[in-house]
């Protein structure tokens, strides 16, 4: 078996003969630009004075069933200024409770703790804005909202010019609704003038000969004499809901990890002393190459399997019979899988 494995590996590690350009599916909006090592750029780590803040949130279901859903969702942003910690700051906790309606899906948010003042309101969520037609999708698109809204919070209260500003992901809207969110919490970074980037921790690009882009780059870069690098330009990207400038990074000359990076383009910002500040902060072993926020982040906005285990088990003594069956119409495979 194992013989098998190694010659499927072995065969997944070859080379093409030539990468092509950058893949983008809606090539309209975009202009790829030919792979080159030319595109390869030094830079070094660096302290710059400047206050680093990134934004993460997580979601997980607690309970679903085909019509109703609810989720605990966790928002969190930190603040560090070199190696130290500016403030510290609660991640904010909501239940979202949602319930379909017709092709609709009406999602209510109860605030239960935290420091980022997000306020309860009641979401109505298109058809377009779920991913399949199930309430439990919610949690996700309703997650990413309040990370927009968190993200223009942290903007007015705690950063000043020329700060760094970091989102998980990058820097791109797929429905209306998170548009809106998008674009309030640019308008605010265009008025306070801080640089807005977002680094993606998977990328799914491919180039025009069907090899992942990231890992294209990274073969360029090991037939130069970089170890540490950014690649630029990817793409000349005019696509109105892309705001992103795109950039691959390897943030630490030791790290297997290269990440896509975007700098919002309507800030004129330093990018390598951008960078630098970044880097300065990915040479932590627990995730040597990236930046330590986004792992602090990451992990303060992470949501459990076994917090949402403690919460269903809490539950049971007091959960009603109609709500159970109600559950009990999808979770006979959860409850295998532990068997």
């Amino acid at each position: 078996m194992l013989n098998d494995l190694y010659e499927a590996i072995e065969e997944l590690s070859e080379l093409p003969s030539e990468w092509g350009k950058p893949y983008f599916s809606q090539d309209q909006y975009y202009e790829p630009v030919e792979l080159s090592g030319e595109n390869l750029h030094d830079f070094k780590a660096r302290k710059t004075g400047k206050k680093v803040c990134c934004v993460d949130g997580g979601n997980n279901k607690i309970f679903e069933s085909p019509t109703d859903s609810v989720h605990l969702i966790r928002i969190f942003f930190n603040i560090f200024q070199g190696e130290n910690r500016v403030k510290n700051i609660e991640p904010t906790n909501a239940f979202l409770i949602s319930r379909f309606d017709g092709e609709k899906a009406k999602a209510e948010l109860k605030v239960i703790s935290g420091s980022i003042p997000i306020s309860e309101f009641n979401f109505v969520l298109e058809k377009s804005e779920m991913d399949e037609r199930s309430p439990v999708t919610a949690g996700h698109t309703v997650r990413k909202y309040l990370e927009w809204k968190a993200l223009e919070y942290a903007v007015e209260e705690y950063l000043d010019e020329g700060d760094i500003l970091v989102r998980d992901g990058v820097l791109q809207t797929t429905v209306e609704s998170e548009r809106e969110y998008a674009e309030n919490a640019y308008e605010t970074v265009e008025k306070n003038d801080v640089v807005l980037v977002g680094v993606a921790k998977t990328s799914s690009l491919m180039t025009t000969k069907n090899y992942p882009l990231i890992a294209a780059v990274q073969a360029i870069a090991r037939e130069s004499d970089k170890d540490m690098w950014y690649y630029h330009p990817i793409a000349i990207n005019d696509h109105p809901d892309h705001k992103g400038e795109m950039y691959i990074v390897k943030y630490h000359p030791s790290s297997t990890y290269a990440f896509r990076t975007e700098f919002y383009r309507e800030i004129d910002a330093d990018v390598e002393e951008v960078l630098a500040e970044l880097a300065f902060q990915a040479k932590d072993p627990i995730f040597l190459g990236y930046p330590y926020g986004l792992v602090d982040a990451d992990k303060r906005a992470r949501v459990t399997d076994e917090e949402i285990d403690y919460l269903k088990n809490m539950c049971d003594n007091v959960m009603e019979a109609p709500f159970r069956d109600k559950i009990n119409a999808c979770n006979a495979h959860d409850r295998l899988s532990n068997i």
